[in-house]
């Protein structure tokens, strides 16, 4: 692999490399020239202590506050070594240029060697009590934290809806009879509606082509056999009134499919829980084997757990590494409090519509850079968030995300540059700054494994960019998520923008578009010439879910692509065309083959594949 500056190519050894000398020291068993400088941080420290071997830390930001006073002149590489364990965070530990490395040296935040450190923005729920012996449901007051996710021993548990969720864990949904745009309802069978507790409180969780998108109800009216729906503000008027994706237009000809979420009443199956916010109090149905008096229950309370912001586009943050850590348990609120109408990628629908214009924003990350350079992220986990995993906003170039895991997260694993100008802009005007450096540009995103992601915005994707400039995005797997693998370019247009020479090569891409409609496992939007390429990739095991409105397919060209060259792709046991719909000039060539070749070469590399086999260190609290 290598990566790309505006001027040059630099090789880049992708085997992690902490060893700098050949000297050892007995009492660590690590290199002397890696200790010069080095901070030690352990979840039984003290930020008192010196940051020692002997005396380690106790917090990340602690560290981070060490660091500033040596960091000025750095003649080497700064070390901070997180022991094994849990780091309870209560809030965002923030980066920026006073953290940054110097003289092409960097700060490193690394796992010491054979240990899992955990950085969790989840709080621990104790006290469990028996609610309901007949029922299996237990219970457990003055929850005063407010989240969307419970974890219990390590797995996710379901927010109580209906219809459940079939065997395994398969979708399962109703389905509308019928909408009425000027009366602003949708109308479903009366025998779907109960006579909830708290009504308000009930959330519509509604499929439409491509997007899924969450309603919050402001009330029912039953009339014979129909019950007619409707919402609250904002999201009652917005899903009506916008133009893409529109209500009733599902080709397969049935209606749009749904389920409603957040009912007391819908506690009926294993793993199911319900958060009572009149009341403070959770309840849980436990799945079998499952003892509420031992169980490691975490309810995520933390919506950034790190950030990474440079003071400007021209005084950027830089030169910040972290590997080998978990990144888990962080929040993501919006939807309860505003709702949640999916445009596309995940990016959500701001107002109500207006003539001129349709403004988008971008949901929240576990971890955000922005305004940085020379960002390294290597070996982590990010995992068990509600929203995206690893955003890489705006202002940020020459980055390198390498060898991580993204599982189990609400949004998109990976997100890089900006799908729009800014939440005042139309999202169809064509992003192109006057201040370049804002673009997010020759960024690597290589040999990550991105697997069951976009499970709450379930129309977000593996990995999704906006408008990146010179990007790679190579030799990733990506697999199983409700939309598309891999998708770059936003906007709608052929006109010339901040996209080009943008570059994704020899990933596998399977088992994803397993819900929604008009996706793919690699999409691609609006101009990205010149020289952009989507080659060598290997696609399969794709098919279009009876749920979903209408077809999916393996390559998207969408409108506006242009300046693509797509060659060499595989696709096996998927849909065998290439949509190209409304594009510039792009040249296709070679995608209907079976090179073992290019099979054996896409995905991750032999030196990154034992990162599949990572798990989830357990909390401590």
């Amino acid at each position: 692999m290598t990566i790309r500056t505006s001027s040059f190519v630099v090789p880049v050894l992708l085997a992690t490399a902490l060893i700098v000398g050949s000297c050892s020291s007995g009492a660590t068993g690590l290199p002397d020239a890696v200790l010069t400088g080095t901070i030690y941080v352990a979840p039984n420290g003290n930020d008192a202590n010196p940051g020692t071997m002997e005396k380690p830390l106790r917090t990340l930001a602690k560290a981070r506050d060490i660091v500033r006073t040596r960091n000025a002149a750095m003649t080497a590489d700064i070390t901070v070594y997180l022991r094994g364990g849990t780091y309870p965070l209560t809030g965002t530990v923030p980066f920026g240029n006073a953290d940054s490395g110097g003289n092409g040296f960097y700060v490193k935040y690394v796992a010491y060697p054979g240990e899992r450190p955990l950085l969790t923005g989840g709080q621990p729920i104790t006290g469990w009590k028996v609610f309901d012996a007949g029922r299996n449901i237990y219970s457990v007051g003055g929850v005063t934290a407010r989240f969307r996710e419970l974890y219990v021993n390590g797995a996710k548990a379901i927010r109580a809806r209906s219809p459940d969720l079939g065997a395994n864990g398969a979708a399962d949904f109703y389905r509308i009879s019928g909408f009425d745009r000027a009366a602003r309802d949708i109308q479903v069978a009366s025998s779907y509606v109960g006579s909830w507790t708290s009504p308000t409180a009930v959330e519509m969780h509604f499929l439409v082509g491509w997007t899924h998108n969450v309603l919050r109800l402001a009330s029912t009216t039953l009339s014979g056999d129909t019950a007619n729906l409707k919402f609250q503000s904002p999201e009652g008027d917005i899903a009506f009134f916008r133009p893409y994706p529109q209500l009733g237009v599902a080709s397969s000809g049935a209606g749009h499919c749904f389920y409603f979420e957040n009912a007391f009443e819908f506690l009926d199956q294993p793993g199911e829980w319900h958060l009572d916010e009149t009341t403070n109090v959770l309840y849980y149905k436990p799945r079998a084997g499952e003892d509420m008096a031992t169980a490691t229950v975490v309810a995520p309370t933390v919506e950034t757990l790190v950030s990474l912001n440079g003071a400007s586009t021209s005084q950027q943050a830089g030169y910040i590494w972290f590997e080998g850590l978990t990144f888990a348990h962080a929040t993501y609120l919006r939807p309860s409090l505003y709702g949640f109408l999916d445009q596309q990628a995940g990016q959500y629908n701001l107002t109500p519509i207006d003539a001129n214009t349709l403004p988008v924003g971008r949901p929240a990350a576990g971890v955000a850079v922005s305004n940085a350079n020379h960002v390294h992220f290597e070996r982590n986990m990010f995992t068990q968030m509600a929203a995206t995993g690893l955003d890489f906003v705006s202002g940020t170039h020459d980055d390198v995300v390498v060898g991580n895991v993204f599982t189990d997260l609400g949004g998109s694993g990976i997100a890089v540059g900006k799908f729009v100008a800014n939440e005042t802009t139309d999202y169809e005007v064509p992003y192109s700054p006057a201040d370049e450096n804002e673009i997010c540009t020759n960024d690597t995103i290589a040999n990550n494994y991105v697997t069951n992601v976009a499970t709450e915005i379930q129309g977000a994707c593996g990995i999704g960019a906006g408008y990146p400039r010179f990007i790679d995005i190579e030799h990733n797997e990506v697999a199983m998520t409700p939309y598309t693998g891999i998708s770059v370019g936003y906007g709608w247009t052929t006109v010339t923008n901040a996209m080009s020479n943008n570059k994704i090569n020899y990933n596998e891409v399977h088992h994803v578009v397993n819900l929604l409609a008009d996706g793919a496992g690699i999409y691609v939007l609006s101009n990205q010439g010149p020289a952009s390429e989507m080659q060598y990739n290997y696609i399969h095991d794709i098919a279009q879910s009876p749920w979903a409105d209408y077809l999916v397919t393996s390559l998207y060209l969408d409108q506006g692509t242009t300046g693509y060259t797509v060659a060499h792709n595989v696709i096996v046991n998927a849909p065998p065309s290439i949509i190209e719909h409304m594009t510039g000039t792009n040249s296709l060539s070679d995608n209907d083959g079976a090179s073992p070749s290019t099979i054996s070469a896409a995905g991750i590399e032999p030196a990154y594949r034992d990162i599949r086999s990572l798990t989830v260190p357990a909390p401590t609290f």
